[in-house]
């Protein structure tokens, strides 16, 4: 194997291009579907399989994650537990600009140089992309910290500071999840975040609790060594999964070339990171740190319904780049059509208990909380509509279309900003809901219908919104 476990597709017979209105092209197509499904049913099976796999582990982690936010907004309050998650979101806000796009990249890059046996240039793409990442994270941080000691408020200056310390160390986390995540090693990549760090910080939190030392500031002090360990362990899996073949090859670097095609999956990452927390922020700039308190944990809430998306994209990003390397494009919208059902059949139960029981969540938290109930059942909602939208936007960045999809998603991105500064002051929690649901609905929309004009597939789990024609590009 040479350590190496790359997803092992068959080829499928190159179909040919079938004529408008002509009944032979309607069996060509017919007969050319059955022959994808054929030969895409192993990948899809391997595919499915590391998904479930991944998908437990991200539910254990989510459970964890969970107790930890619930014991953390009731020994905290909700106004402390606003400071934790306040300082939380910038630290991750903070990740996209430190990272440059290149942990995306960094798959896509794998599993092309795999496919065409460029062993130095995948050497040198893992070692360009630490190097670049720690320097940029470590400026970053630094900068980050001055800026708290300079203008923040005591009771948000400790907090902050602390929390800067995530930044270096989550970032060459992520470039580590992206190299696993390309050799096959995708829920061995994991292992240490999802298990080990929360079941860490859970630890810390109590033990703090404990000796009448927990406080925002100490809250994020066992993130941090949480974070720390799971690093170290997780820096010795991927030694241990590099190809062989990497030993006996100099580096070599077309560093300009990385990062043309990765900044714009930085602009992409970074539009998606600023939806996710800019809704947080704005609601506590907005309306203070307690409804900030309330909407981290609605927004938690609704994380859960798109599990099964994020636990799917993870094993199937690199499987898009292979297969959009060997120009199989049917075998690609198969592939990508059939996880996006799985990924629907879940996901659709969840939120609809959310909307229907929005409450039997919230009194978890405490009394305090149970403000948050129409704005969970707005985000069940959104996340639905990003679940039936399948893996749109992985499509997009494996098969080279990042600058095109930076429109879609800064769309979105607008829509919430806007939305949430109109809607917020007056309703608060609830209008932040709104601003972020709309954000989804449009940029999922966006995404879906780029994929369909420029890399020539269907990616939802609707069979009738598939594609006869080739793509105009990408193909």
């Amino acid at each position: 194997m040479n350590g190496v476990q790359s997803i092992e597709e068959r080829e499928t017979p190159r179909m040919d291009e079938q004529a408008s209105g002509d009944s032979e092209g309607s069996s060509s197509s017919q007969s050319d579907r059955g022959a994808v499904d054929t030969s895409t049913r192993p990948v899809i099976r391997r595919l499915l399989v590391s998904a479930s796999g991944t998908a437990i582990l991200q539910g254990a982690s989510g459970a964890m994650a969970f107790v930890l936010a619930v014991l953390l907004a009731r020994f905290l309050g909700s106004v402390g537990y606003g400071r934790y998650a306040l300082a939380f979101a910038w630290s991750s806000f903070l990740l996209t600009p430190a990272i440059l796009g290149l942990n995306t990249f960094l798959v896509r890059g794998i599993a092309v140089y795999e496919v065409e046996n460029q062993w130095p240039l995948m050497k040198g793409l893992l070692f360009r992309t630490n190097q670049l990442v720690l320097l940029t994270s470590t400026t970053i941080a630094v900068c980050g910290t001055v800026v708290a000691l300079t203008w923040f408020s005591p009771s948000f200056r400790g907090p902050f500071c602390v929390a800067m310390l995530l930044v270096p160390l989550t970032a060459l986390t992520l470039l580590r999840q992206g190299a696993m995540q390309a050799f096959g090693r995708v829920v061995k990549g994991q292992l240490p975040e999802y298990l080990i760090r929360p079941l860490l910080i859970i630890v810390g939190v109590v033990a703090l609790e404990l000796v009448g030392r927990l406080t925002p500031t100490t809250a994020l002090g066992a993130n941090v060594t949480g974070v720390a360990v799971a690093f170290i362990v997780g820096a010795l899996l991927l030694r241990r999964a590099l190809p062989t073949a990497l030993r006996s090859v100099r580096p070599e670097f077309v560093t300009r070339e990385w990062l043309h095609a990765s900044l714009p999956m930085m602009l992409i990452a970074g539009v998606w990171m600023a939806n996710n927390y800019a809704t947080t922020l704005l609601v506590g700039t907005l309306d203070g740190s307690r409804a900030a308190g309330v909407y981290s944990v609605v927004q938690k809430a609704a994380e859960v319904i798109v599990l099964v998306l994020a636990a799917t994209n993870m094993p199937l990003a690199p499987a898009i780049a292979r297969l959009h390397a060997r120009k199989d494009r049917q075998g690609l919208e198969h592939t990508t059509e059939h996880m996006a059902r799985a990924t629907l059949l879940v996901s659709a139960p969840i939120a609809v208990a959310f909307m229907v029981f929005p409450h039997l969540y919230l009194d978890l938290f405490g009394a305090s909380f149970q403000t948050g109930a129409t704005a969970l059942m707005i985000l069940a909602l959104g996340q639905l509509v990003n679940s039936t939208a399948g893996p749109a936007g992985n499509v997009l960045l494996m098969t080279g279309q990042e600058r095109i999809a930076v429109r879609g998603v800064a769309a979105g991105l607008i829509a919430n900003v806007v939305l949430a500064v109109v809607l917020v002051p007056p309703l608060g929690v609830t209008g932040g809901a709104i601003a972020f649901a709309s954000s989804l609905v449009l940029w999922n929309t966006a995404l879906v219908v780029l994929a369909r004009r420029l890399v020539g597939i269907n990616v939802t789990a609707f069979r009738r919104l598939s594609l006869q024609s080739p793509a105009r590009s990408g193909s």
